[in-house]
């Protein structure tokens, strides 16, 4: 026995595994270099709202989804299970507090696996890279504090295609890898690879399984030497030199567990006496640990859009409100935090972390990829729609409170009106201001409007009640900063030299 070999074997002996390749404790360690693998995912897919709404998700598919796999557990000791969404996760432990701590128990032991690291199955086409971010952050957090566990993961395989940013969004949020089996309803440029390093514009990226297989996938007797699966996994091997691939099997989009007839075909694989290649029952993302950078780097690489040729266009265009509210609420967010910070580095209020916390929590559960989309039944905006006015109004309540709190502590001594300017963005900003400017005794024929310097500045009367006016003219602000404007009544026109 050679040096590495012993290596290995204590590894396995005493639960410990090489770094970048942890293992659930009772698992062989296979050298992906030599021994062929196919990462085998028992999956069960749920559509939080689609032809249904939260009601019968909750009433229905989240208590089969626990209580099948729950028997299957019991029956079929080798098998493991993965589920994604931790906002579902949530709502288990709200509606069934008993099954949940049982729950809690398989994953433990390493039979139920957290996957894909995200709040929810979420849509990437209409969502900000800002959003995507957010869902691994609260995502995982969840996973952490209540199971203590973490998925590396990104788990879309029914998400209506992919943009090209998605990757480095997804590396800059620590994220290892990808998989989906979406492709197969008609890629715009294919299936670039199997198993591949996917590369964003910044150079950054994951590994992605792109031909996962039908997440209703069955698993035929004789998988260990099933033609297709060998074929793909010894061509990844012979290729590039990583003899490993990945695929799903399970039912959907009602939640549940795998058929039994599946599962009794799977635990036969991992026990064959002769098999052509390794069958391993095992976790979404534990392909994506396994994978060494040196490993990895051997890998076929795309860079660019994976979009579909089908299924999505027509959805991207349908419920214009969930679109423009989701939009409303990214804006609303990105402008309330920085302010937030500003007015907790005062000492003017304390930062608003839970509110700001739930109110994220509400809207990327909407970006679910039917929900956002627009493929769900009406009654199933009811409670969207609902969703999104509260995050909106959350994210208002704290742009307000802050803002209002930076501004009690700034000079806004002027001669006429103060009006102050904010520009929630990173860079200086300049650009129109559009202010409804109150004039209790009445609205002036003309007005004038200084900067902060004294200068004055070009604006236009937009349009006059008895006592109020709406004033445009243009702004510059500092990056994530506030200036003051003089709003004043005038006896004549200014004369205003534009540079």
């Amino acid at each position: 026995m050679n040096i590495r070999s012993f290596l290995i074997f204590l590894l396995i002996v005493t639960g410990f595994s090489l770094p970048g390749q942890a293992q659930p404790q009772g698992i062989p360690f296979y050298d992906l270099t030599r021994d062929p693998v196919l990462y085998t995912v028992g999956y069960a897919h749920l559509d939080t709202e689609w032809r249904w709404d939260y009601e019968e998700t909750v009433n229905d598919y989240l208590k089969s989804t626990l209580d099948d796999n729950f028997k299957r557990f019991a029956k079929y000791p080798p098998y493991v299970f993965t589920f994604s969404g931790a906002r579902r996760y949530r709502m288990m432990k709200e509606y069934y507090p008993g099954k949940y701590d049982t729950l809690k128990r398989f994953v433990a032991k390493g039979r139920w696996f957290v996957g894909g690291s995200s709040v929810d199955e979420c849509d990437v086409n209409i969502p900000s890279p800002e959003s995507v971010i957010r869902h691994v952050l609260y995502g995982n957090n969840y996973f952490r504090s209540e199971f203590g566990k973490e998925s590396v993961d990104f788990m879309l395989p029914d998400c209506f295609g992919f943009q090209a940013w998605l990757p480095s969004a997804l590396a800059h949020a620590g994220v290892k890898g990808f998989s989906t089996q979406k492709l197969v309803w008609g890629s715009a440029v294919g299936i670039p690879f199997n198993i591949g390093n996917w590369t964003g514009p910044d150079g950054k990226g994951v590994v992605a399984a792109l031909n996962a297989t039908d997440y209703t996938g069955h698993v035929n007797p004789g998988l260990d030497t099933a033609a297709y699966w060998v074929d793909r996994v010894m061509t990844n091997g012979r290729k590039y030199g990583v003899f490993a691939d990945y695929r799903y099997y399970g039912v959907g989009d009602v939640g549940g567990a795998p058929l039994e007839s599946d599962i009794v075909n799977a635990v036969a694989a991992t026990t064959a006496a002769s098999p052509e290649i390794h069958v391993r029952l095992t976790s979404s993302d534990q392909l994506f640990r396994d994978l060494t950078p040196e490993l990895a780097n051997k890998l076929p690489s795309y860079s660019g859009d994976l979009l579909l040729t089908q299924h999505s266009a027509g959805s991207l265009t349908s419920q214009a409100y969930m679109k423009r509210w989701n939009r409303k609420n990214e804006n609303l967010a990105r402008a309330a935090e920085p302010v937030a910070v500003i007015a907790d580095w005062l000492g003017a209020i304390p930062y608003p972390a839970g509110e700001l916390n739930q109110a994220w929590w509400t809207l990327l559960g909407s970006q679910m990829h039917d929900i956002l989309p627009g493929t769900c039944i009406p009654e199933a905006y009811e409670y969207a729609w609902n969703d999104e006015v509260v995050a909106m109004n959350r994210f208002a309540s704290v742009l307000e409170a802050s803002a209002g709190a930076v501004v009690r502590g700034m000079n806004t001594q002027v001669n006429g009106q103060a009006l102050v300017v904010y520009n929630p963005l990173s860079i200086q900003r300049e650009d129109l201001v559009d202010a409804e400017i109150p004039f209790p005794e009445g609205v002036p024929a003309y007005i004038t409007v200084s900067d902060p310097n004294g200068a004055e500045v070009p604006c236009q009367i937009l349009r006059k009640t008895k006592t109020a006016a709406a004033v445009l003219f243009p702004a510059r602000v500092p990056a994530c900063g506030l200036a003051v404007y003089d709003i004043r009544p005038a006896v004549e026109p200014g004369e205003v030299k534009v540079s």
